[in-house]
């Protein structure tokens, strides 16, 4: 063999390997979707979407007529959807009220946690951290409140859900007051959780317990943020 013959060689092997190489670092073009993925991705954004619809029908029945009116016949008339899907997609009302439920409850958990922190100038910030949450709006229905929802389920849901919520609202009361003791030495630990109590009930207002609810004309809303702090700090520093 002679030496260009050698030399010819060795180049396209050299360039042999550096195509690998090119080859190697080059990004890898994504498998095309079939139809059955694409199917498959429909499907499950319709399912998605009827779950979504079936809660948000509970969560209306709940704010606008009481969990008493709650059945699956109620929430496929307002969503208009059939009533089977209920069960179809939650298996019992239980599955769906616990669902409503976190949906509701986990923002206002996550907005409380800087009261386990316990770093405030004042009282009324604190304050505000509290009651901010408890004037969240409802994870479906417009002007809806969370509160209302939770309230509901509280007082007439299944016993799984109900010890659920209120062991969650009872640790965080335990919390707010131990955050609130080096504002209120002189009350006693018995006054300051009544007054917590009381407090949490006109956070809730009275009926109708709209998110916003319309005072007289050219009124704030009963249940507005500032007057809630007013009177909550006046009832505790009385």
């Amino acid at each position: 063999m002679g030496e260009v013959q050698r030399q010819g060689r060795r180049f396209h092997r050299g360039r042999g390997k550096a195509y690998a190489r090119q080859m190697t670092h080059m990004p890898q073009a994504e498998p095309l979707k079939t139809g059955a993925d694409n199917a498959s991705s429909v499907a499950e954004e319709k399912r998605r979407d009827t779950r979504q619809s079936l809660l948000a029908a509970a969560e209306q029945v709940l704010i606008e007529e009481g969990i008493q009116a709650l059945s699956v016949r109620r929430i496929g008339t307002v969503s208009g959807l059939a009533p089977t899907l209920v069960t179809y997609h939650f298996g019992t009302m239980t599955s769906l009220l616990s669902q409503l439920c976190r949906l509701n409850l986990d923002p206002m958990l996550k907005a409380w946690e800087p009261l386990e922190q316990g770093q405030f100038a004042n009282m009324r910030q604190l304050l505000e951290a509290w009651l901010t949450p408890l004037l969240f709006p409802s994870a479906f229905v417009r002007d809806g409140r969370a509160l209302i929802v939770l309230d509901e389920i509280a007082s007439h849901g299944d016993a799984e859900t109900r010890e659920m919520l209120l062991a969650s609202m009872m640790g965080l009361s335990g919390k707010l007051q131990a955050a609130l003791r080096p504002f209120v030495p002189h009350l006693s630990a018995q006054a300051l959780r009544a007054r917590v109590r009381f407090l949490s009930a006109a956070a809730l207002g009275p009926p109708p317990r709209n998110r916003r609810l319309a005072g007289e004309r050219g009124s704030p809303p009963l249940d507005g943020l500032d007057l809630l702090l007013d009177f909550a700090v006046a009832s505790l520093r009385s």
